[in-house]
């Protein structure tokens, strides 16, 4: 039998944790999070994920959607659809002393796709929200539907 007031709780308690963390950010406070996810999409592709890196130098221009959050994202070529790289073009990046294609992007995180938040204070992580049924139900979810 579901709990339909511990559902609405975590709905909540996911919404409010998800708006204080992009509230942070966009306050330009020094903060790092880390948010445990099924999934997200990419130039409206969805693909499979356990997380994203949230603060200051990966996400600055993060803002909430309808339906979650969004931020502009830079990956390395080989990690996206052709298609996506020849939409948007790579550049050359330098990482480490490798050189390498990097495309920027537009990133999307459906709400209901999140499973936690930690944020990290001098190296320790502090877990803000954490729903494992959300995890599971989101695994066996297909990934190959476009946004």
């Amino acid at each position: 039998m579901i709990d339909r007031a511990k559902t609405e709780d975590q709905v909540t308690n996911r919404a409010s944790v998800i708006d204080a963390m992009i509230s942070s950010i966009r306050n330009h406070e020094d903060r790092y999070y880390f948010v445990g996810l099924v999934g997200y999409y990419i130039e409206g592709t969805r693909y499979s994920a356990s997380g994203l890196s949230v603060d200051l130098s990966a996400t600055p221009d993060i803002c909430r959607t309808d339906a979650g959050f969004a931020c502009n994202a830079t990956f390395p070529a080989e990690m996206l659809e052709p298609r996506t790289v020849k939409a948007k073009g790579a550049t050359k990046v330098d990482l480490t002393g490798q050189v390498r294609d990097a495309v920027s992007v537009r990133l999307e995180v459906m709400i209901h796709d999140v499973w936690s938040v930690a944020e990290f204070i001098d190296g320790r992580q502090h877990d803000l929200f954490l729903d494992p049924e959300a995890l599971e139900s989101g695994l066996g979810q297909s990934w190959s539907k476009p946004h």
